[in-house]
């Protein structure tokens, strides 16, 4: 007598919704049966199946409870996907799983068991080692502190382009200060999610942490964002996320740094010469003094400040204030 085959759990999930599909009702005795499991553990499933938004009904016949998929989700094709496909798709979510601590990650599990459901048989096999091919070390911090409900408020009216009530309280402050925004995008900078807003009152466009957002209301009014404004410009331009006036920043660095320096892209508008001793010249126009400061200084006697005289003066005052720092003991 031969054994029947183990499931693994994505590829018990795909067989439940096929077997949903097909049948017109049944029971979860027979489920568990048909895939080796305890009947507790295709219950799980299935409530996991609806949470992804499958619709399952149950009926109740004579006393006993049969299970079955909505009739319009029975015909749905299969998703296809080539090896190298499948193998982009789950790195991919090893990078996306970085977000663990953000809203996104219920969502993006949803997502997952939606694919997975729909992938051919032969596939199934394969997800469990093609993700533990990948790994990544970006890593979100162990508890993001965002409301659920403002998250949600706040993506609908991106979404809608809808106005936005707020209410912000600062980092270094214990008070929230009310304002209108006009959100525009969200961005992951520095394991924190910001929205990129257009403020009427101040007409300027502002960043703000949405761990520091209080309150989000999503009014009627909708806004238009105008035709010149380009995003990919606007994040082009500072070394960070913060805005400020641009300034042209001279690096020289040391050549054990060149490889390193011209195999890298620290900002659109560098440029890259290398001097006759090896060392390398690096330029660029761009703004956030404070983010720029902490690269070169992140390289220490490494890396030299050429101009602005002023960023030069401040880092050399940086150090001499580090030093002084550790002559004590």
């Amino acid at each position: 007598m031969t054994s029947k085959k183990m499931y693994s759990q994505a590829a018990r999930v795909q067989g439940l919704l096929r077997t949903l599909g097909t049948r017109q009702g049944i029971t979860l005795a027979e489920l568990a049966e048909e895939f080796r499991v305890t009947k507790r553990t295709i219950y799980r499933d299935i409530k996991a199946i609806e949470d992804s938004g499958y619709p399952i009904f149950s009926d109740v016949i004579e006393g006993t409870t049969y299970w079955r998929l909505e009739p319009s989700f029975k015909n749905i094709p299969p998703i296809t996907f080539t090896q190298n496909e499948l193998m982009a798709l789950y790195f991919s979510r090893k990078l996306l799983r970085s977000t663990q601590g953000s809203p996104f990650h219920t969502d993006l599990e949803s997502a997952f068991k939606k694919i997975e459901s729909a992938l051919p048989a032969k596939h199934i096999a394969k997800l469990e080692r093609i993700e533990q091919m990948f790994s990544s070390l970006v890593k979100m911090p162990g508890k993001v502190d965002i409301d659920k409900q403002i998250f949600e408020t706040i993506q609908m009216a991106l979404i809608n382009q809808n106005i936005l009530k707020l209410k912000y309280m600062p980092k270094r402050s214990n008070q929230a200060f009310p304002f209108e925004a006009h959100p525009y995008s969200l961005l992951l900078y520095k394991e924190e999610l910001y929205l990129l807003c257009f403020i009427p009152e101040k007409k300027a466009l502002r960043y703000f942490a949405l761990s520091g957002i209080k309150k989000a209301e999503r009014l009627k009014e909708r806004f238009e964002i105008p035709e010149s404004f380009s995003l990919s410009d606007f994040i082009n331009l500072p070394f960070g996320i913060y805005q400020e006036k641009p300034i042209k920043v001279e690096v020289i660095f040391d050549k054990e740094l060149s490889d390193y320096i011209q195999e890298r892209t620290w900002h659109p508008s560098q440029k890259i010469k290398v001097m006759k001793d090896g060392k390398i010249l690096l330029s660029m126009i761009a703004s956030g003094k404070d983010e720029i400061k902490a690269w070169i200084l992140s390289f220490g006697p490494k890396a030299e400040v050429l101009s602005p005289e002023f960023l030069r003066k401040e880092i050399k005052a940086d150090i001499l204030k580090t030093v002084d720092r550790y002559r004590h003991p």
